[in-house]
C-alpha cells in the first residue's frame, strides 16, 4: 500500500476495504448544511462503496483523493479531494465532533496546497455555505477569494405533465451505477438542448438551463424522483426564494519550484 504524507498525521486512504470507510462517510454527512440533507451523494445508502471503487485504482490514475487525519480506531478529520483538469477541488471536509478547534481543519488545507502542487494543479477551489461564516473565514485566512456564486431552488412537481421531447441519452451506464452507489449523473435531451442532472435517491437535481418541471416529470416515469431543484447562478446576497447558497472560493498555486 502506498501512503502519501506530505504533513505529519495525515494520510492517503489506498484501499478500498480500508475499515474507515464507513466512519469517513458519516464524518462528511455531517459536513453537509442541514438544509441540503439527503441532496448529495454523501447521502447514499452505498456511498461507502462507491469511495472503495474511486481508490481502488494506483494514486497516479485516481481522480478522487481522501486525506484524512486519523489513528488505529477513528478518524478525527477528513478532505475529500476531487481532480478535476488542472484545478484540486475539495468536494467535502469534515471534523469529528469533540476534534474541533484543534486545527485539523486548516492542516488539511495546507496539506491540500501540498498535494495540489504534487498533482501540478494551479488551483484550489471549493464550495461553502454561505450560511457558515466561520468556515469562510477559514479559507480566507488560507488565501482562497470568492470566484462566484449559487443558489438551490426547488422546483415544484404537483401535476405536471411530461416534456414529451425528453430522451434518457446514457441510461444503461446511469442505471448501473445509481443502482450500484445510490446516485448517478445522466444526460438528458430534449427539443431544444442537452444537459447533465444529478439523481440522488428519489432527488433530482437540475442545471442552471434544463427545462423544470416537465424534464422532471419524464424522468420520475423511469426514477423514484419526490424531490427536484435547480442550482444556478445568483449574486452574493442571493434572491428571493432559494432555500440554500453557496459561494465558489478559489486560490492560485505557485507551482515553481
Amino acid at each position: 500500500m502506498t501512503v502519501l504524507v506530505s504533513r505529519t498525521g495525515i494520510t492517503t486512504v489506498d484501499e478500498p476495504t480500508d475499515p474507515h470507510l464507513d466512519g469517513i462517510v458519516e464524518l462528511l454527512r455531517q459536513s453537509i448544511p442541514a438544509e441540503c440533507a439527503g441532496l448529495t451523494p454523501y447521502h447514499a445508502a452505498t456511498f461507502a462503496a462507491f469511495l472503495g471503487a474511486a481508490v481502488a485504482p494506483p494514486s497516479g490514475l485516481r481522480t478522487v483523493v481522501l486525506r484524512c487525519v486519523r489513528d488505529s480506531s477513528r478518524v478525527r478529520a477528513v478532505a475529500d479531494w476531487r481532480v478535476i483538469g488542472r484545478r484540486l477541488f475539495l468536494n467535502g471536509i469534515a471534523v469529528a465532533a469533540g476534534q474541533r478547534g484543534r486545527g485539523w481543519g486548516g492542516l488539511l488545507l495546507d496539506d491540500g496546497y501540498d498535494l495540489a502542487r504534487q498533482l501540478g494543479c494551479a488551483d484550489l477551489a471549493l464550495d461553502v455555505s454561505s450560511g457558515n461564516p466561520r468556515a469562510r473565514r477559514l479559507y480566507e485566512r488560507r488565501g482562497f477569494t470568492d470566484e462566484s456564486y449559487a443558489q438551490w431552488t426547488e422546483v415544484r412537481l404537483d401535476g405536471v405533465a411530461p416534456d414529451p421531447t425528453v430522451r434518457l441519452l446514457d441510461w444503461p451506464s446511469f442505471a448501473a451505477h445509481h443502482t450500484a452507489y445510490g446516485f448517478g449523473d445522466l444526460r438528458i435531451g430534449w427539443a431544444t438542448g442537452t444537459a447533465s442532472v444529478r439523481v440522488v435517491g428519489p432527488s433530482l437535481r437540475l442545471a442552471a438551463g434544463a427545462p423544470g418541471p416537465g424534464l422532471a416529470a419524464a424522468l420520475a416515469q423511469v426514477v423514484p424522483v419526490t424531490r427536484c431543484y435547480r442550482i444556478g447562478p445568483t449574486t452574493e446576497a442571493g434572491t428571493a426564494g432559494g432555500f440554500a447558497r453557496f459561494v465558489r472560493m478559489s486560490r492560485p498555486v505557485d507551482l515553481r519550484s
